[in-house]
């Protein structure tokens, strides 16, 4: 079975999501499964989900998609370079075939090309003033001048990331890209796209009909009930934590968690201690050196405190299993022939009789991360912990998509 790769957060699942996944579907013959990776509890933008995964692979699923496999928290709360190879890597292990992505201009081609340029590239990153991703645009920029307008774009960072982690593996999926409508860097509520960023911001606010026209009936009434008993992440919440763990962990606490280097642990350890808010510690945190996103991963390690070894580890070895979280009768077929050669969890009780050891502390490391988003839930009725032992995954019909 031919089957496509699509890697999101689907935060929250949107218009502009729905016809990515209509066109792969319309590009594609009829028999090809369209499988999304999908982050969990936490987005690589380094803070929890605004909804949890279990509705967001619904949604993809009745929009689509025919199965929706979580990219475990390591993964999702990477740079860009760890998020694409988790997310190819998985991609690869599942047998899938191919990947999708959204771009703003480019062919695959294109990115492929910058893909093994950046991959010939090396240089000191210590001498570096900026982001390790702007350093790596402003280097393609000169090498493959004819490409640089590319590398401006929202989505080209990790459609170039998607395409060194394809030449990285034993034998390349193909790629192809989609061209987007809207884009990432849209805030505006009069054109036929928005960002989900925007929609995340607005959401805030409440439910309205500015928002729901840019909701398809896969996620609408869903969100519109999230929001009402307050089962959404409480962002203020979230940030109350990760000021109580800056003001708690010590320097050389802060050394054994993943990217507290170059002196960080000092300059994170004192803004936490003396500032009030999340926010205002970030920015005083923040350099030219340290994208912001950078820093907000950093908070989610703070309170999830993984060791610098287990990223390490997970770096290397990537993905132990592949945990199904929805699927329909296609996907049901593509999971018969995926689980002869990798492990396929649908309920952690299986961890430890199929997965590795680096495989189990993955998952524990993805329920640890479910947990916390369960917890910084506005409503308290919503915050119990270990949902993941008792939610099965969710199988759809036909009849319980959009058609």
């Amino acid at each position: 079975m031919e089957a496509i790769a699509v890697i999101a957060e689907f935060n929250p699942f949107h218009t502009g999501h729905a016809y990515l996944l209509s066109e792969i579907r319309r590009q594609s013959p009829p028999d090809t499964a369209i499988i999304v990776i999908l982050s969990g509890a936490f987005v690589q933008r380094g803070e929890p989900a605004l909804f949890d995964k279990c509705h967001r692979a619904r949604w993809a699923v009745r929009s689509g998609a025919d199965a929706v496999f979580e990219l475990p928290a390591v993964y999702a709360l990477s740079s860009a370079e760890g998020f694409a190879s988790g997310g190819i890597r998985l991609a690869y292990r599942l047998g899938c075939t191919s990947l999708a992505c959204g771009v703003e201009e480019g062919t695959a081609a294109d990115f492929l090309r910058l893909g093994k340029t950046a991959l010939s590239l090396s240089y000191d990153e210590s001498t570096k003033t900026a982001t390790a991703g702007r350093n790596q645009t402003n280097d393609l920029a000169k090498a493959l001048p004819e490409l640089a307008g590319l590398l401006d774009q929202p989505n080209a960072l990790l459609a170039l990331e998607y395409a060194k982690a394809i030449l990285a593996l034993p034998s390349p999926l193909a790629m192809q890209t989609v061209p987007r409508r809207g884009s990432h860097a849209e805030n505006s509520f009069d054109q036929p796209f928005t960002s989900a960023s925007a929609l995340r911001r607005e959401l805030k606010k409440g439910f309205s009909s500015r928002v729901a026209a840019y909701l398809p009936p896969s996620s609408r009434s869903d969100i519109e009930v999230l929001l009402k008993t307050g089962s959404f992440t409480d962002y203020d919440r979230y940030g109350d934590f990760v000021s109580l763990e800056g003001r708690l962990l010590t320097p050389e606490q802060l050394c054994r968690l993943p990217a507290f280097t170059e002196g960080l642990e000092n300059r994170w350890h004192k803004a936490f201690s003396t500032l009030s808010t999340y926010e205002e510690a970030l920015s005083a945190i923040k350099t030219k050196r340290y994208a912001f996103s950078r820093l907000c991963r950093m908070g989610a390690y703070t309170v999830l405190q993984p060791s610098q070894d287990f990223f390490n580890d997970a770096y290397r070895e990537g993905p132990q299993y592949g945990r199904i979280l929805a699927f329909n009768e296609r996907g049901t077929a593509f999971l018969k022939q995926t689980k002869a050669t990798f492990p396929i969890l649908t309920k952690p009780a299986q961890a430890k009789k199929i997965l590795s050891p680096l495989g189990q502390a993955q998952l524990t490391f993805d329920i640890r991360a479910n947990d916390i988003q369960a917890l910084c839930f506005r409503s308290t009725s919503c915050r119990q912990g270990r949902r993941d032992y008792y939610t099965p995954p969710c199988y759809l019909s036909q009849a319980d998509g959009e058609g």
